[in-house]
């Protein structure tokens, strides 16, 4: 779902800080967030008369409801991290001029070579992506079976792909915490190889570099409690900056 956007909604937040936006109410004559839309992402625009922030974030809905500042995409202050209000904020939807202008749309591909491994956590691959556009989803795609002798014929395992999205520092460092992350389970034996897939979703700015790592993890639950050997073929990380 796209972030959303709605005519003569304003709501003011009292001293946030660099907390999430708690909105305490629409002055006369304007809409509040929360009637103008349901829960779920939403271009704001943050402004005290002396500072200003914008971004997509999540508004949640509740008593009060709340915005949560997770992506910020600039201030008057040319940065993305949160500015610090210590007043009274008006939060109003605007569109970002990141997303006025037609940012061309770029695919990409990258193939993990095929591989035999028996541990419980694999990384299979990892590739950087600079963005042209603000947002990015990537997804990681392969086929998995058991390989290990010890399978018999009723052993399954269940193995879980996961795609994360982190950010870089200067030293090309990942960072430890994701900015995005998505994983799906699937039950495998030794006799097919059966697809799965783990898509994701990252908003960052244009020219922020991103690196897409794909893993596999074996869960506690399965057939046995030794962790087989599996192999995987065809897998690919795809994805779409826009």
């Amino acid at each position: 779902m796209m972030a959303m956007l709605g005519n003569f909604v304003l709501e003011s937040a009292n001293n946030p800080g660099t907390s999430a936006f708690i909105l305490s109410g629409a002055p006369a004559g304007r809409r509040n967030w929360s009637g103008a839309f349901p829960d779920g992402e939403v271009y704001y625009f943050a402004d005290d008369g002396t500072q200003a922030e914008w971004g997509i974030d999540r508004l949640m809905h509740g008593i009060p409801a709340s915005i949560s500042r997770d992506t910020v995409l600039g201030t008057t202050q040319d940065k993305t991290a949160r500015l610090n209000f210590t007043g009274t904020t008006f939060v109003y939807p605007a569109l970002p001029a990141e997303y006025a202008v037609p940012v061309p749309v770029i695919q990409g591909m990258s193939v993990v070579p095929d591989r035999s491994w028996n541990a419980r956590t694999m990384t299979l691959g990892s590739v950087d992506i600079t963005l042209t556009g603000p947002a990015l989803r990537a997804e990681f795609s392969a086929t998995l079976r058991l390989t290990d002798t010890g399978a018999n014929d009723t052993t399954w395992q269940v193995a879980r792909a996961i795609m994360a999205i982190h950010t870089l520092d200067a030293q090309g460092n990942a960072s430890a915490q994701t900015t995005a992350a998505a994983g799906s389970n699937l039950r495998i034996d030794r006799f097919f190889f059966l697809g799965m897939r783990a898509s994701t979703l990252a908003h960052a700015s244009p020219g922020t570099t991103l690196r897409l790592v794909a893993s596999v993890q074996v869960p506690g639950s399965s057939s046995a409690s030794t962790v087989f050997g599996m192999a995987l073929q065809d897998g690919a990380f795809n994805w779409l900056n826009s």
